[in-house]
């Protein structure tokens, strides 16, 4: 009966931490959500990562945050009100909606398309350079024969006449 009672404690004792974990993992902190924002006193860092001494704007955006996540909002609710206080620019990326959409795509599109410029190029380097090669080749072999043709006649007028 002893190890029935053991086993019961420990189970409900286990129960008991469980349901309480999955609170402490959703919960935010000020770093989690400063670290998506921007510092608004001019230095373009990321609040988390402001190194200014005396940063106002830092200390008054960081003790919103920690009100905010006291009075139980998310962190979505908390950046969305940093958003409406401070605008857009707030955001340390901006959102993947509407012309932002073009800030995340386009440098996408100039690799592929700088991609495809560059084989192109290689491309036709490559037939050029085999177009050439051909004609060299045929012009070389005429100068060639016209130069063994003169060393022949050459080799046969020194074989004929001797040293002089």
């Amino acid at each position: 009966m002893g190890l029935k009672k053991k086993l019961f404690t420990v189970l409900l004792l286990s129960l008991f931490l469980l349901a309480g974990t999955p609170v402490m993992a959703n919960s935010e902190t000020v770093s989690d959500i400063s670290s998506e924002l921007i510092c608004q006193c001019g230095c373009i860092m990321v609040l988390s990562n402001c190194d200014h001494v005396e940063c106002v704007s830092r200390e008054t955006m960081t003790t919103s945050i920690e009100q905010k996540i006291a009075a139980g909002q998310s962190k979505e609710q908390i950046i969305q009100s940093l958003v409406a206080q401070y605008g857009e620019q707030v955001l340390a990326s901006p959102p993947k909606q509407g012309f932002n959409l073009v800030a995340w795509i386009l440098p996408f599109v100039a690799i592929l398309g700088g991609g495809g410029v560059i084989y192109a190029m290689l491309k036709t380097w490559v037939k050029r350079g085999k177009i050439l090669q051909t004609d060299i080749t045929t012009e070389t072999a005429e100068v060639d024969e016209e130069y063994q043709r003169q060393l022949e006649k050459e080799l046969e007028e020194f074989t004929e006449g001797g040293f002089r």
